[in-house]
């Protein structure tokens, strides 16, 4: 259970988050488009092209300067509150690139947005540019578009690296500069970074779990939970289908608040393996039921699930039920773990933590 806390905890710091999105997991190009789906609101249709290039910029940012170490310091973040949007990036850079960075963010945060635009010309214009990119063209295009200053911090790690954040602000009316009163500070998010890097989370999510959002997270565990064990086909199976029956679990008994069926998504490892979690307000009625539901499916013994997973595939082959409640059996069967669940209740109705862990070894 001790995982599960956290979830609840992550909720409660996240409560007046439209969306919600960190990841620390693998660091690719071909992962832009997915975390750019997840973030795919009518909220944010006014700027949805500024928002999907400031993503890609800050995302493919990380992934030049990212550094072969063993710990894991890169994080690419973003939050949607209220009006304002807000990305966060963190990755290590050496000491002569921090040196560097400091003194063009300060020049860029002290220029207008005109001086800006000339600064941007001027270095397309002289061809000054280092192996991984323009000399500082990136930051200068992601101030232009956000209308806002970078917050940034920079941290010591050892004598070699720094460890490099920086967050960018913009509304979703377009360019309008925020008022220092309605910004998250980056503290606030390097505190988030700190406690989802210590509690090794390689994904949270937090928004609609609507189709299209639910096969990106798919896309995302899948890519990043590969080759973990010796039975590396079964193990991906059983992460895979997990993940699977988890999400379908808050479509089937989501409740819907302002036509969404909102949720959190979190994956996280440790020793013994791959912890799945979700979090969800349940439909008017059903607390009873999922309560029950849970607690018959810890109470089966090993032997029990096979012979119950076979009456219940043939009950359901009889009638129009469509494998209900067959999937988290075979959840409990594959992996030989109970369930962990809570339901809270308050101002909006029941709120249900679930989570299992996948081990790697079985």
């Amino acid at each position: 259970m001790k995982h599960l806390h956290k979830i609840y905890e992550y909720k409660k710091e996240l409560r007046n988050d439209l969306v919600s999105l960190f990841y620390a997991g693998l660091f690719s190009d071909s992962f832009t488009e997915l975390l750019v789906q997840l973030t795919d609101h009518d909220e944010h249709a006014g700027v949805k092209k500024n928002l999907s290039f400031l993503m890609v910029e800050v995302f493919q940012n990380i992934v030049r300067y990212k550094k072969d170490k063993e710990l894991n310091y890169e994080m690419f973040g973003l939050r949607s509150v209220e009006e304002n949007l807000h990305i966060f990036s963190s990755n290590l850079i050496d000491l002569t690139s921090s040196e560097q960075l400091i003194d063009k963010l300060k020049n860029i945060n002290q220029s207008k947005p005109d001086e800006l635009k000339k600064l941007y010309l001027e270095i397309l214009k002289s061809g000054i540019f280092s192996e991984k990119g323009g000399a500082g063209l990136g930051l200068i295009q992601m101030a232009r578009k956000s209308g806002n200053p970078i917050q940034y911090n920079f941290s010591p790690i050892d004598n070699e690296n720094k460890l490099f954040q920086y967050q960018l602000d913009f509304s979703v009316n377009r360019k309008e500069p925020i008022q220092d009163y309605d910004k998250i500070d980056i503290v606030d998010n390097i505190d988030l970074f700190n406690s989802i890097n210590n509690n090794d989370i390689l994904f949270l999510f937090k928004g609609d779990f609507k189709k299209e959002n639910a096969n990106a997270i798919l896309s995302i565990i899948q890519s990043n939970t590969k080759g973990s064990s010796k039975n590396q086909e079964f193990n991906d199976y059983r992460i895979f289908h997990t993940a699977v029956e988890l999400i379908q679990n808050i479509s089937r008994h989501g409740k819907s608040i302002n036509d969404e069926i909102e949720g959190i998504f979190c994956l996280m490892k440790d020793e013994q393996g791959f912890y799945l979690s979700t979090g969800n307000y349940i439909k008017n009625g059903e607390f009873s039921k999922v309560e029950k539901h849970f607690d018959t499916l810890n109470n089966f013994n090993k032997d029990d699930l096979q012979s119950v997973y076979l009456s219940t595939l043939k009950e359901n082959a009889l009638s129009d039920t469509k494998n209900a409640g067959v999937g988290l059996i075979d959840v409990r069967r594959y992996n030989h773990s109970n369930f962990d669940y809570e339901i809270i209740t308050d101002d909006i109705g029941f709120y249900l933590t679930a989570g299992v862990l996948i081990p790697f070894y079985i």
